[in-house]
């Protein structure tokens, strides 16, 4: 009975050690997996977040461009004032108003501590912007992200500064035309100085929560892993059972048989592997008993 209990206990212990090393080869997997896929995820989401910034950043500047190189040089000399066309800032927030009744999500806002119109007032955030342009006129553009009106975005913001064709407007009341001054009164958005920070434009794509992003596309990608690592897992161990497990249990059997006396029944195999090395060595230790048996009793017949 005990030598009958031994043999599933082997084989068991035999998968058993095998299978947990298949686990924990695949725990370590995960564990190192799961970093850089949250890494490459999130790179991946800031890396689109960033090309459609960058988009968004060109049209604006392509809009504010159009006004000065093209509307502004063709309307002003003949002593038409239309706002939307000699005003860069107008035409651009004009032309952010109709993109965001398209495209509500993303965030254009040309802002100014001193505007016309006090609806270009900032919010903290873009005031704290523009405050960083102000002490730093060599800073060109700043990228970040930041908090507007509770939602997340990718900024991208640059400085506008006072030109001297925006004084027509801007700098003394008195002189201001009066399309502007019957539009927006004489209170605010006047004054300014040539080459003065005077206000910035931002610009903001939607971060819908990028680290929620990045956990979900690991859990998936991790899910994937798992199934693919549960049939290799499934496929290995039938393969270990059927050329290892078995054959090694096969064997002894055949060895218990031999250490019973059992001689009769030949330990047969066409494998030229260790397993198959094994066989042969009992089955060469089982004609050597066969020998030595014959041979004892040859000795005690003489």
């Amino acid at each position: 009975m005990a030598d009958t209990d031994s043999t599933p206990k082997t084989g068991a212990s035999i998968s058993s050690k095998f299978n947990q090393s298949l686990l924990t080869l695949f725990l370590v997997l995960v564990l190192i997996l799961i970093p850089i896929m949250y890494y490459v995820t999130k790179t991946q989401v800031m890396a689109q977040a960033n090309k459609e910034l960058t988009l968004l950043v060109d049209m604006v500047k392509s809009v504010r461009n159009v006004v000065r190189e093209e509307t502004r040089p063709h309307f002003m000399p003949q002593g038409e004032f239309f706002p939307v066309v000699v005003s860069s800032t107008v035409m651009a927030k004009a032309v952010a108003s109709k993109f965001a009744n398209l495209r509500p999500e993303y965030y254009i806002k040309i802002f100014a501590d001193n505007p016309l119109n006090t609806a270009n007032l900032p919010e903290k955030l873009e005031q704290d912007l523009l405050d960083r342009f102000r002490k730093n006129p060599e800073l060109k553009s700043i990228i970040e992200t930041g908090i507007i009106q509770g939602q997340q975005y990718l900024l991208s913001s640059a400085p506008a500064s006072a030109k001297k064709g925006c004084l027509l407007c801007h700098g003394n009341p008195d002189r201001a035309p009066q399309a502007i001054t019957g539009k927006y009164g004489t209170a605010t958005g006047y004054n300014w100085k040539e080459g003065d920070v005077v206000g910035a434009s931002a610009v903001g794509v939607p971060l819908k929560n990028v680290n929620a992003i990045a956990v979900e596309r690991t859990l998936y990608a991790l899910l994937a892993l798992a199934i693919v690592f549960g049939v290799l897992y499934i496929y290995i161990n039938a393969i270990v059972k059927t050329s290892i497990i078995a054959p090694i249990t096969d064997i002894s059997e055949k060895a218990k048989k031999i250490s019973h006396g059992d001689l009769g029944e030949e330990l047969k195999t066409d494998r030229n592997d260790e397993i198959g090395e094994l066989a042969k060595s009992f089955e060469m230790m089982r004609r050597s008993f066969i020998s030595l048996v014959r041979r004892i009793k040859a000795n005690n017949t003489n």
